[in-house]
């Protein structure tokens, strides 16, 4: 295990969607925020719940996999019209202990999508 690459996962406090030309593929109240130092300090990235993803409009690609030392190997997502990208999104489907908070959650490419951002409102 290596002490100078690790990770914080916390839920992020607010409702946060992901846009892909307008259309609305997540929403969630739940998105987590991880955020990574390893061989330099990684932009922070949101992990959502696959229950606030419109899962259907999402495939597989079997082909493609990477690996991280800390959360596991990674699956790649395509979403047909963001093609000809590489991938749209991609998850842990068994992440190690380490990065368990992540499991049944996906990332997504923001070279090709916009997140709308919305404080939750306090009672």
């Amino acid at each position: 295990m290596n002490d100078r690459h690790y990770a914080v996962t916390d839920l992020y406090p607010a409702k946060i969607q992901v846009l892909h030309d307008g259309v609305v593929l997540a929403e969630s109240t739940e998105a987590l925020i991880l955020k990574e130092v390893g061989k330099s300090v990684y932009n922070p990235v949101f992990y959502f719940p696959k229950k606030d993803i419109l899962m259907d409009k999402l495939t597989l690609n079997d082909a493609m996999s990477s690996s991280c030392p800390i959360k596991g190997t990674a699956s790649y997502w395509e979403y047909e019209p963001a093609k000809p990208y590489n991938y749209f999104a991609w998850s842990y489907e068994q992440p190690l202990p380490r990065a368990k908070k992540i499991a049944e959650h996906l990332a997504f490419n923001t070279e090709i999508i916009s997140l709308r951002i919305d404080p939750l409102k306090s009672s």
